[in-house]
């Protein structure tokens, strides 16, 4: 009697100690959020923040993943498709970014994206005039407070696809 309970006692003690955890997913993928690329229509004109030489413009998307411990310790990161862009047709860049009608200077477009509770606002202020194009894209990226991308970097230094392939967001 005394071989089996040895016998069991160390098929047990085997099996505790040698369990191992189960393998680990990539560093940082789990909780991040990423929207679908939105089309920037209707722009609404700004009635408070007109200003001489300039107009303003907003868009805002529902982002129920902006929710207050985000805005509190996480981050979001906001990006445009430009269909027309100097810098080739559907270039993508990460907000804010100054886009120049068809190249020249005489009017800029400055795109930057806001924050609230359970929103993205995408403004344009536009200078001296004009009205932002409504066949734009925009899509934004929430990375909840804690999450790393494995490397010690801001994910705000990458390009968007660095973010995508760090965090695996589909292009």
């Amino acid at each position: 009697m005394k071989p089996l309970i040895s016998g069991l006692l160390s098929l047990f003690l085997f099996t505790v100690f040698s369990c191992k955890k189960g393998d680990q997913g990539p560093p940082g993928t789990a909780n991040v959020m990423y929207s679908a690329w939105v089309t920037t229509n209707p722009w609404v004109a700004s009635t408070t923040s007109a200003g001489s030489g300039k107009k303003t413009y907003y868009f805002d998307i529902t982002a129920a993943g902006v929710t207050q411990q985000v805005l509190d310790q996480g981050t979001v990161i906001v990006f445009a498709k430009f269909i027309a862009d100097p810098d080739g047709p559907g270039s993508i860049k990460q907000l804010p970014s100054i886009y120049y009608n068809i190249g020249g200077a005489d009017v800029q477009y400055r795109f930057q994206s806001a924050l609230t509770l359970g929103k993205v606002r995408i403004i344009c202020d536009i200078i001296p005039n004009g009205i932002p194009a409504n066949t734009n894209s925009v899509r934004y990226v929430i990375i909840p407070g804690g999450v790393s991308s494995g490397r010690q970097i801001n994910p705000r230094s990458l390009s968007y696809e660095e973010l995508c392939k760090a965090y695996k967001i589909p292009l």
